[in-house]
């Protein structure tokens, strides 16, 4: 990665809100990771060579620089804030989640979508494009006698959560006896939730919408499709999933 992004990159970073970094790539992480290391061993040296300082200074950038060597080095408070920063931008997580009743610990991946990423169980699930719109289906295909399953995340511009619950309202009303506005809701996302669903039997269709605030006038209008014997499976994963969403910038 050419030295100069990678130094904007960091200082953007550092400068936002600790609970709002948003995964980088690990490329980052390594990068930052070298540089300490180069510089931890011959910190009292740079301390009384303003030249070595001041090249330091120049190749991480004044904010991280300050982080790294001043918090980091010398610090537990520092050095707590360096593993944060590692985690955060590790590519991959692993979580502990419940699954029919047994702990299970899964791997997730983290993935990009239009101004937003999570982390996806890709042991289990693949993401793909399906018009137009990202759809997090499983790897193993169901019985053609089943509902569909899967997790629809779609990015809609220009409509505010509070716009699109009435469309999406309808659209339900139409093809569901029973419909639920939840309101505003926080797990496992902030977010305006619908629920939807007939007949409760085992393979019925679930229906869940989840509305999501881009915070720049729009929505990510996310649907879980289930069938409800899938709720203790799919469902617990897709709710692990969503936990991980995170609006970075929406992209023009």
């Amino acid at each position: 990665m050419d030295e100069k992004i990678l130094d904007r990159k960091i200082k953007e970073s550092l400068l936002m809100k600790t609970n709002d970094w948003i995964p980088l790539k690990k490329e980052i992480w390594n990068n930052i990771q070298s540089r300490i290391e180069n510089s931890t061993g011959s910190a009292k040296v740079r301390i009384r060579r303003k030249n070595k300082r001041k090249h330091l200074f120049s190749s991480l950038g004044l904010m991280a620089a300050v982080f790294v060597i001043i918090f980091a080095v010398s610090t537990n408070a520092g050095r707590a804030a360096v593993a944060k920063i590692k985690d955060i931008l590790l590519p991959e997580k692993n979580i502990v989640q419940d699954i029919e009743g047994d702990k299970e610990e899964t791997k997730m991946n983290l993935k990009e979508g239009s101004g937003y990423v999570l982390y996806v169980d890709e042991s289990n699930y693949q993401m793909v494009k399906h018009d137009g719109k990202d759809r997090i289906i499983p790897k193993i295909k169901l019985e053609p006698t089943l509902p569909e399953v899967y997790l629809e995340i779609q990015h809609v511009k220009g409509k505010p959560p509070m716009d699109m619950v009435p469309l999406i309202e309808y659209k339900l009303k139409s093809s569901f006896e029973n419909v639920e506005n939840y309101g505003t809701v926080e797990q496992p996302i902030k977010a305006i939730s619908l629920h939807a669903h007939n007949e409760l039997a085992s393979h019925a269709p679930v229906v869940t919408y989840y509305i999501v605030d881009d915070n720049q006038g729009g929505s990510y209008v996310i649907e879980q499709h289930l069938f409800l014997e899938a709720a203790e499976g799919h469902g617990v994963r897709f709710y692990h999933m969503l936990k991980e969403f995170k609006v970075v910038n929406p992209q023009e």
